[in-house]
């Protein structure tokens, strides 16, 4: 008998902690947006850049002189598209509500990958104008990563989730 209270004693433990662990975890709905960061001057302020920013990164944009304003032929343009915000952390467990409204670019392919590479948000795609809902859990301890392939790597958003 004593042993049969002492083992219902061990798995009330047992159970109470699951269920103090589980009404820790928490959702957290995030707002992110998806943005074209821009820069200009003119050529006789400041010289272009010596290589294509496009030939560093997919995720940069240049417009040479002549090509960014064809009223004034001096001015050259940048760009990056980014999420923002880029990072947000999390408890393991917990689950992340995503919002996401895309302000700049026509389209973009998206996708959430866990810390062990596998998708926890499938590919699709996200158009300008449009707000998007996404819900995942951060079961792993680590970053999960929301990428845009069209423009990564300067389109990355990370959402870490630490270890409980």
């Amino acid at each position: 008998m004593k042993n049969a209270l002492a083992c219902l004693a061990t798995a009330l433990v047992v159970l109470v902690a699951g269920a103090s662990a589980a009404q820790d975890r928490l959702t957290h709905t995030v707002f992110i947006s998806l943005v074209e960061v821009k820069g200009g001057t003119t050529a006789d302020k400041l010289a272009p850049p010596g290589v294509n920013p496009k030939e560093v990164s997919k995720g940069y944009e240049f417009k040479p002189p002549g090509a960014a304003d064809k009223n004034n032929p001096q001015r050259w343009e940048v760009s990056s598209y980014m999420f923002s915000p880029g990072h947000v952390t999390v408890r393991q467990g917990d689950e992340i509500a995503l919002t996401a409204f895309v302000v700049n670019g026509d389209v973009h392919e998206v996708w959430v990958t866990a810390p062990d590479g596998t998708d926890v948000v499938p590919k699709t795609k996200w158009s300008r104008g449009r707000e998007y809902q996404v819900r995942f859990r951060a079961d792993k301890a680590g970053a999960y990563k929301l990428v845009c392939s069209d423009h990564a790597p300067s389109m990355t958003a990370t959402f870490l989730a630490m270890p409980r």
